[in-house]
């Protein structure tokens, strides 16, 4: 569920061969005790903006000029409502667990916050948002012919997954999450393929994240039953890095990141070290708080930057429309976005409360930087977090 199991999980993959990490590479047992607690409080309230202590990365690099994002900063003057209750803005500052916090209206930065001793340098890790980056990568793919449609099998780029869960399978049904795979989301609790992955890959580094595929099992038709799962969004990257014939890393700088004028490097956590791991496209991807911001203008302008379209005609309308029968904790699904029913708005979302929130009826991107608390105890805060949002996108910003 949405609410419960947004934050990437890894898969049970000890079965599968992978490459092997020597004993000089594995993580040591602090680094491996540290990532196993690191959603634990209070050491989550730093664990998502400092992932490159603890994890490998592969950089995602920036080119030499930053797109120009004005800021004409005005105080938060307006209220949200919850459960009956209205909040002045900043409540939900401290009730959403808010790292950092930007609004732009009409292209313009309105508000920029920074809480927790963040600040405009600190790379915030996506956890799940990377799921919507995933999108974007293919939807860039499609754009330069590397992948023909969303409607490919997955086997067509990846042969290697003929006679597992994923045959018959099309991006589209995974970018849907629809692949249709037996899957358990819950990482947290013992025994579930989520878990014990999170601990091959994640925590110990001896296997890949999608070695799982490998070993995935049918349970309904493709496309026909959603189910959230990260190794879905994981095969998805895979799909990607076969397609373009380049890590994801060096394909989202070449054809995102440069071209739409980021102001810093991002990164991915990969699952593995340099040469071994891939990146770990299911919620490992980090950025600064303003570039996030790029990336909703990006979305806002119809997968446009500097006035060039970068995605195909359409992709953006197509990937932020519902195709679930009904929303989950108030939000509906498209292709790796998550929408808001009775508006035109879409989300990407991690785990910890983080959010891409784009709303092209009021001409307004929001950036939400959380560490919020995951599994049962998200449920409130995540209905805070939407209600502030939404009443963020109406304020004029004024």
């Amino acid at each position: 569920m949405r609410v419960h199991f947004l934050l990437a999980s890894a898969l049970v993959v000890a079965a599968v061969p992978s490459a092997a990490v020597s004993q000089e590479q594995a993580p040591s047992p602090e680094v491996q005790a540290y990532r196993q607690h690191m959603f634990d409080q209070p050491v989550r309230v730093l664990a998502n903006r400092t992932i490159a202590l603890m994890f490998n990365t592969a950089p995602v690099k920036a080119g030499p000029e930053a797109s120009s994002l004005p800021s004409k900063p005005v105080p938060l003057d307006f209220t949200y409502e919850v459960d009956g209750k209205v909040h002045p803005a900043k409540d939900a500052i401290q009730d959403t667990f808010v790292d950092g916090l930007l609004i732009i209206k009409h292209g313009t930065i309105v508000y920029e916050g920074y809480f927790n001793r963040a600040t405009p340098t600190t790379y915030f890790n996506s956890y799940s948002m990377a799921k919507s980056i995933n999108a974007i990568m293919v939807g860039l793919a499609v754009k330069q012919g590397a992948i023909a449609s969303v409607t490919d099998p997955v086997t067509r780029y990846l042969p290697e997954l003929k006679g597992t869960g994923y045959d018959g399978a099309t991006i589209r049904d995974l970018m849907e999450m629809r692949s249709g795979i037996a899957w358990d989301e819950n990482f947290f609790k013992p025994g579930t393929s989520s878990y014990n992955a999170h601990v091959a890959s994640w925590v110990e580094e001896r296997a890949r994240y999608t070695d799982a595929a490998m070993i995935a099992k049918h349970e309904h038709k493709p496309g026909t039953f959603f189910r959230y799962a990260s190794l879905d969004a994981a095969v998805v990257g895979w799909v990607v890095e076969r397609a373009v014939g380049m890590p994801v890393s060096q394909f989202l700088s070449t054809h995102l990141w440069q071209p739409a004028g980021m102001e810093a490097d991002a990164f991915y956590v990969i699952d593995g070290p340099p040469g071994v791991g891939r990146e770990f496209t299911a919620g490992g991807f980090n950025a600064v708080l303003r570039d996030f911001g790029r990336v909703g203008m990006f979305m806002l302008h119809g997968g446009q930057a500097k006035a060039k379209a970068l995605l195909p005609d359409d992709f953006v309308h197509r990937l932020s429309t519902d195709i679930t029968t009904e929303p989950e904790g108030g939000l509906g699904y498209g292709w790796f976005w998550w929408t808001v029913p009775g508006t035109r708005a879409f989300t990407a979302e991690g785990g910890e409360g983080q959010y891409i929130y784009v709303d092209p009826d009021t001409d307004s991107v929001i950036i939400k930087m959380s560490h919020g608390p995951v599994g049962p105890a998200a449920v409130p805060v995540d209905k805070e977090a939407l209600a502030f949002l939404k009443a963020a996108s109406r304020w004029d910003g004024k």
